[in-house]
């Protein structure tokens, strides 16, 4: 996922630590790495897997409760989108890809990506057909991948 974002991981974060500084808050080193995660995996991951990721990939201490803080205030910053595959967990993956939506195999808990100009189009329409403006979306579609049919 990482080689389909417009901006490297060091602009990325440089950019981070500018508006988190101009917000009043202090960064830390476990968001940093906690973001290098998140942009380098090409899955969606909950906290426990961050937090194993984190420990793991670059031997930095970071404990689960500071992941679900994190990720509370990266979804404040919009920096993150979560992703709840029906199964009461929370997926995270970062806002800098383009819009996309989902497939979620409902026996293995796969996530595949996809877009569809087509879909969108329909969105729209349906939004003006009721005067709405329509301003963001989440789709998900629940079913079985390809393995597990």
């Amino acid at each position: 996922m990482a080689s389909e974002y417009s901006i490297d991981f060091d602009t990325f974060l440089s950019s981070f630590k500018e508006k988190v500084s101009k917000l009043g808050f202090k960064n830390s080193i476990q968001k940093d790495y906690i973001l290098k995660v998140l942009y380098y995996t090409d899955e969606h991951l909950s906290a426990e897997q961050i937090t194993a990721e984190v420990k793991n990939e670059y031997n930095i201490e970071v404990g689960i409760a500071t992941v679900y803080r994190t990720m509370s205030f990266f979804e404040e910053l919009d920096i993150i989108e979560s992703l709840d595959v029906g199964d009461g967990v929370k997926r995270y993956e970062l806002s800098l890809a383009l819009h996309h939506d989902h497939l979620v195999c409902i026996s293995c808990g796969k996530v595949i990506e996809f877009t569809d100009d087509i879909i969108e189009e329909q969105q729209q329409k349906v939004a003006d057909n009721h005067n709405f403006d329509l301003k963001d979306h989440v789709m998900t579609i629940y079913g079985l991948c390809e393995n597990c049919q």
